[in-house]
C-alpha cells in the first residue's frame, strides 16, 4: 500500500510592507546623494560613479549597521605577498552579525607593489569592511544611482588592466613576516627634504593629524615613524610637514577603519 504524502509549499514571509521598505530606502538614497554630492573628488570610472568605503559607512548608518573586522592574516600567493581580512556588519541594537565578506591585499598590484606592510594590511580591511557593507546595502546604493562596487576594489581592477605587472618580476618579501631575515639598504627616499618652498602644514591639518594618532593610541615613535613611511622621507615632527605631504598622510590614514 502506498501511503500518500501530503507536500505543503512554505513560503517566505513579507516582514515589512514593500512599499514602506522602498520608501525607507528612496530617503536613504536621497540623503546619500546629497553627501556625495559635497564631496570634492568623487570616484568617477568611465562616466559610472563608485562610493569609497566612508560611504558605505555613511548608508551603514541609516541603518544602524556597522563594520567589524573578525580577522586578518598575512599571506602569500605565488610570489605575491600581503594580507587577508575577514570583516562582519553588525546590527548596532543589538549586537547582531548581519553578514560578512572577506578581501586581499597584495603586493603584485600595481598600486600597492611598493607601499610598507601596514598600508597593506590597512586596505585589506578596508574592502573586507566595504564588502560586508556592499552585501547588505547595495540595494540602496543601486536606488542612488551608484555602482554597487566598492571603489576600493574597481579602482585596482581599472589600474591592473591598465598596468599589468611584470610576470617575471622578482619581489623581496615582507621580511617581518617571514622566517628569512634580509638586510635592506637604506631607502634613499629617507633621506629627502622637503622643499623649502612649500607651505607647511596648516593647524587645521596639524590638528587632525594629532587626533588620529590619540584615537588609535599610537605612541609618538610609532606615528613619527608611519607618517616618515607615508611622506617618503625622515619626518622627526609634524610641524616638519608641508601642507602637501599632510593632505597625503591624513587621506591614507583615513583609509585604516577606526
Amino acid at each position: 500500500m502506498t501511503e500518500l504524502v501530503e507536500k505543503k509549499e512554505i513560503l517566505v514571509d513579507v516582514v515589512t510592507p514593500p512599499e514602506i521598505v522602498l520608501s525607507e530606502a528612496q530617503k536613504a538614497a536621497q540623503a546619500l546623494t546629497e553627501v556625495i554630492k559635497s564631496k570634492p573628488k568623487p570616484v568617477i570610472i568611465r562616466g559610472e560613479q563608485y562610493l569609497e568605503f566612508e560611504d558605505w559607512q555613511t548608508v551603514g548608518r541609516f541603518y544602524g549597521l556597522v563594520p567589524k573586522v573578525t580577522e586578518t592574516q598575512y599571506i602569500q600567493i605565488g610570489k605575491a605577498e600581503g594580507f587577508s581580512a575577514k570583516a562582519v556588519v553588525v546590527r548596532t541594537k543589538d549586537g547582531m552579525e548581519i553578514t560578512g565578506a572577506e578581501a586581499m591585499c597584495l603586493n603584485d598590484e600595481p598600486n600597492w607593489k611598493d607601499k610598507p606592510m601596514f598600508m597593506l594590511k590597512s586596505m585589506a580591511q578596508t574592502r573586507a569592511c566595504a564588502k560586508a557593507l556592499r552585501n547588505v546595502l547595495a540595494w540602496v546604493v543601486v536606488l542612488a544611482g551608484y555602482k554597487p562596487t566598492p571603489a576600493e576594489e574597481i579602482i585596482e581592477v581599472e589600474n591592473i588592466s591598465q598596468n599589468p605587472p611584470e610576470l617575471h618580476e622578482k619581489r623581496e618579501p615582507i621580511s617581518e613576516y617571514r622566517s628569512e631575515t634580509k638586510t635592506q639598504p637604506e631607502a634613499s627616499s629617507k633621506t629627502k627634504k622637503a622643499n623649502s618652498t612649500s607651505e607647511l602644514i596648516s593647524d587645521a591639518q596639524k590638528g587632525y593629524i594629532l587626533g588620529i594618532i590619540k584615537k588609535r593610541e599610537w605612541s609618538y615613535e610609532d606615528a613619527m615613524k608611519i607618517i616618515s613611511d607615508i611622506a617618503g622621507r625622515e619626518v622627526e615632527k609634524i610641524n616638519d610637514l608641508t601642507k602637501e605631504e599632510a593632505s597625503k598622510i591624513i587621506t591614507k590614514l583615513k583609509e585604516e577603519p577606526f
